[in-house]
């Protein structure tokens, strides 16, 4: 019988599912490997096991549940991977006292409570309406106006603050959740948003935590802006969300591919046309988290922005960024004076020709600086190579670098080596956060495959390899179980020699265990398994009883110079007091424990 909320979503949910929809999974063999979102690596050593619902990685050494999982990539509290994951499941929880709740949570509850306010303006009022005709007029057909939730901002003052406090939220909340504005000069709040289509921005599960608003077609703000976004906030950071990525992860994993558009009109327009892998960046330069979370779901970018100068600049921006982190860029040439949905109201099919015609990012800012310097002139050469050489530089593999170095060598004319000898005295200023992956070094399987720091963990790998080759353990039955130094192992150790010399079934013996010690079990096959995965072999083409016998042997050898310290301690107690006869007995056994290893 479920007992409690948590193992009713934990019964719902399976854990492949739940990760799978944050980076991708590979089968292997009976668990799912990935590289892991945590740390910096090129091999991967993120394991997943269906069978027992839980993850492991042996780069970072984190691991757990579900929960735990969206814990660590949301960086939320337990209180809040709960309400996700209970969303994510139909699962109902129970009311909770408001002075209990979360200042998060709190948050979330405003946000989602303004996002309905919002479709209400727009579907009920007068200028409402005639925001829904503008968005008819860009190509936007109803449908897509309610799947995406778009709203309008009255033009009010007060609006939706005297809204939110009538729903029991004071102004200094509704503040934080950056839905409000104060006055310096009069003290006041008034709201953030007046006569402004709004667009809900969503977190990867779905739950709105902030909004971007677009000034009345009819009306425009000079003063404010064409756009305007909520600031950060406790739930909001504008650094690692896009716009439609919620939407469009599971498409971007499908296709391999994740076209970044300018506007939120174009991507909801792409949707509505069946081209679901793509995202906005609201206008801004791509950030290092941003490309951090689509790389979870793929390395290829192709981004679709104004062919304008203000166009191109933001393309440079994001790209020479995505390049450093290794991403495989291309970049959509759009008519001129279009965006993707003026492109898309014209003619659908012209869109997916473009994508099959998108370059890659040298290839086009190649095409361009031919177009505007004579490769003929030596003033020419000189300001092509300025401009293509520092990009060429932030690619991160060498053998892509060298391909571009040829393509341009030949264009100009010179020879490549010269080429390469100006490349080099370019500096090109990493950030901090990405200068990881892409000096770190390829992981070493076999390293993380047999542990060697910390006791607890040579220790967990070895009873691990029992488990998964219970038909051996009759030859190492003979060993001390005072070798782990974990309790809990040492104490699974006893029970397994306590079992007869017939082959033991691992069913079997979990029921002979207390329910503390069975439920490691789980976790420690599953790390074992995933070890072997590391190696790229099987529990069963493992050289378990080689790398069993290691094992112990390394504890042995741990056990063996503890015993030898303490007596070294021993004796210099024994001096200290010039108890001879004490000291004899201690030299005597040091002695004969210092040959035994000889």
């Amino acid at each position: 019988m479920i007992s409690s909320p948590v193992d009713e979503i934990k019964n719902r949910l399976d854990i492949v599912e739940v990760i799978g929809s944050y980076i991708r999974l590979q089968k292997a063999g009976r668990n799912y490997r990935a590289l892991c979102p945590f740390h910096s690596e090129k091999a991967p050593s993120f394991f997943v096991s269906p069978e027992k619902q839980m993850w492991h990685c042996f780069g970072c050494n984190k691991g757990g549940s579900l929960f735990d999982f969206v814990m660590e990539i949301e960086g939320v509290e337990f209180g809040d991977a709960l309400r996700m994951l209970a969303q994510r499941a139909g699962v109902e929880l129970k009311k909770i006292d408001p002075k209990l709740k979360t200042e998060r949570t709190r948050l979330y509850e405003i946000c989602s409570l303004t996002n309905q306010f919002f479709i209400r303006q727009l579907e009920g009022s007068r200028t409402g309406k005639r925001m829904q005709g503008y968005l008819n007029s860009r190509g936007l057909k109803p449908r897509a106006i309610k799947d995406w939730q778009i709203g309008y901002a009255p033009d009010s003052w007060r609006g939706l603050l005297d809204f939110l406090k009538g729903r029991g939220y004071p102004e200094e909340e509704i503040d934080k959740a950056g839905l409000a504005v104060k006055s310096e000069k009069k003290n006041e709040y008034y709201d953030r948003f007046r006569d402004r289509i709004i667009f809900p921005i969503r977190d990867l599960n779905g739950m709105v935590i902030g909004f971007s608003g677009r000034e009345n077609p009819q009306r425009p703000n000079q003063r404010m802006g064409k756009y305007i976004n909520t600031p950060n906030t406790p739930i909001y950071d504008k650094s690692r969300f896009l716009y439609g990525l919620d939407k469009a992860k599971l498409a971007i994993r499908k296709e391999n591919l994740c076209v970044l558009v300018e506007g939120q009109t174009d991507v909801i327009a792409l949707h509505q046309a069946g081209f679901s892998n793509a995202v906005a960046s609201s206008g801004t330069a791509l950030t290092e988290k941003q490309l951090g979370i689509i790389k979870r779901y793929t390395e290829n970018l192709a981004t679709a922005f104004d062919m304008d100068s203000a166009g191109q600049t933001a393309t440079k921006r994001g790209i020479d960024l995505a390049i450093q982190l290794g991403f495989n860029t291309k970049v959509i040439s759009l008519p001129a004076g279009q965006d993707p949905a003026d492109c898309l109201q014209k003619n659908n099919s012209d869109w997916g020709q473009l994508i099959k015609q998108a370059r890659s990012l040298i290839e086009f800012y190649l095409e361009n600086v031919l177009a505007q310097y004579d490769c003929q002139t030596l003033e020419g050469k000189k300001e092509i190579a300025k401009i293509i050489l520092p990009l060429i530089k932030k690619i991160p593999h060498k053998i892509e670098q060298s391909h571009w170095l040829q393509e341009l060598a030949k264009h100009l004319r010179v020879q490549e080596k010269d080429l390469a000898a100006e490349m080099e005295k370019i500096e090109i200023p990493l950030m901090e956060e990405i200068m990881p992956s892409i000096e770190e070094e390829e992981s070493n399987p076999v390293e993380l495959a047999r542990p060697t720091d910390g006791k607890i963990d040579l220790e967990e790998y070895l009873l691990g390899l029992l488990l998964i080759n219970l038909k051996k353990f009759k030859r190492f039955k003979r060993q001390p179980a005072y070798l782990f130094a974990n309790a809990n192992l040492a104490e699974i150790f006893k029970n397994l020699k306590k079992c007869p010399d017939k082959r033991i079934k691992l069913a079997n013996f979990r029921q002979d265990l207390s329910t503390d010690l069975a439920s490691q079990l789980d976790e420690l096959v599953f790390k074992a398994e995933a070890r072997c995965s590391l190696l790229d072999k099987s529990a069963d083409e493992f050289e378990s009883t080689k790398e069993i016998r290691f094992c112990f042997d390394q504890l042995k050898n741990r056990h063996w110079h503890q015993k030898l310290d303490q007596l070294n301690l021993s004796i210099r107690e024994a001096e200290e007091k010039k108890d001879r006869e004490t000291l004899k007995k201690l030299t005597e056994e040091f002695n004969k424990l210092t040959k035994s290893k000889s």
